[in-house]
């Protein structure tokens, strides 16, 4: 006879949930700008602090690095472990960047040859930062910097700085540039204004930031006579990507563009009329907002907005917002006393809900 057998009891493998942050906790903190990452996980800067929340923002952790003495100058947070935070030298030439990736637990720093600007990681090791060298009069002379080591070392690849050797005209010295968005190692779109109608400041490289072209798309049906001020284009892939545009003139609106070419061209969507902020969470997602008591959405690539009433007012206290979804959203607020809040939504802008008063 052959013996019974029993099937063997399979227990399920043991998991260990996710280690909870050791920072410390920041009561009411004034949230200057703000990067949230998903629904839970952000990173925000103030005057003085880098703070850090997994809670949707409801609980701020201080994940300040050491010797950090004022105001970040530049900041970027590739997710919620890894980070850099730019603090500017003595002059426009220097600087020291602290870099995270334990989510603010513990930080290194190094000098760097920059003292402000704009920062991007595509991945932990490579990165692009754009230095602002002094600006005056519609001109503003920039250097292009790269990193393949995490921000260790940082090797200059273009200037349009007048004054310095090896300078070059292909992103000319004329225009303020606002800043730099990269895609990959090779190409890349600095965004700006400068004072002429019929023109929306952007240039391009193609050749990981040696040389620029000018891509200046065209505005709209009626909006000819504008003035524009361009923000660096954001992508969700390889081919992908949006950028705001500011049209102002006797009408002012803002404009979103398109590209479903890698931003080798943008077409422009339906103008929205006011002068304010956009954020674009998907590529079908868009809202724009000049804080106001009408958010307006589009959940048609900007082929068509409706406005949505809210219910706040924020004029002139409007500093920044986010959505991360079609309903999931944040806004920074500033009053004339400097004082700073948190708002979120969960409906799409109807309803908005103090976090931090």
């Amino acid at each position: 006879m052959i013996p019974a057998t029993s099937t063997p009891t399979i227990m399920p493998a043991a998991t260990t949930p996710p280690a909870k942050s050791l920072l410390p906790a920041v009561s009411s903190p004034a949230i200057q700008t703000l990067q949230m990452l998903d629904a839970t996980n952000g990173w925000a800067t103030n005057e003085s602090s880098v703070l850090r929340t997994e809670d949707g923002g409801k609980t701020w952790l201080n994940a300040s690095p050491a010797g950090l003495t004022g105001m970040p100058n530049g900041s970027f947070f590739l997710d919620d472990q890894t980070g850099w935070v730019l603090l500017a030298g003595a002059d426009f030439t220097s600087g020291t960047l602290f870099h995270t990736t334990d989510g603010g637990q513990n930080w290194t720093s190094t000098p760097v040859p920059f003292g402000g600007g704009t920062l991007q990681f595509l991945d932990p090791q490579n990165g692009w930062a754009m230095a602002g060298l002094g600006a005056g009069m519609s001109h503003m002379a920039v250097a292009v910097f790269r990193t393949s080591d995490c921000g260790a070392t940082w090797s200059q690849v273009f200037t349009d700085d007048p004054n310095a050797p090896n300078t070059s005209d292909t992103l000319p010295f004329v225009g303020d540039k606002n800043g730099l968005t990269a895609l990959d190692a090779d190409h890349a779109w600095v965004t700006g204004s400068e004072p002429v109608s019929n023109y929306i400041y952007v240039f391009t490289t193609q050749d990981g930031g040696r040389t620029w072209r000018e891509q200046n798309p065209a505005l709209p049906a009626g909006y000819n006579d504008a003035m524009t001020g361009a923000n660096p284009p954001h992508f969700f892939n390889a081919k992908d990507g949006i950028m705001q545009v500011g049209a102002y003139a006797n009408t002012s609106a803002l404009i979103l563009y398109i590209s479903h070419d890698g931003g080798q061209t943008w077409t422009a969507t339906t103008p929205v009329p006011l002068n304010g902020h956009a954020s674009t969470p998907s590529l079908a997602d868009f809202f724009a907002w000049d804080g106001g008591g009408t958010l307006y959405a589009s959940h048609d690539q900007g082929a068509s907005w409706t406005a949505v009433t809210t219910n706040v007012n924020l004029t002139n206290e409007l500093v920044t917002f986010q959505f991360i979804d079609a309903n999931t959203g944040w806004v920074v607020t500033s009053d004339a006393s400097s004082h700073y809040k948190l708002y979120q939504t969960a409906d799409g802008g109807a309803t908005w809900n103090v976090l931090i008063p």
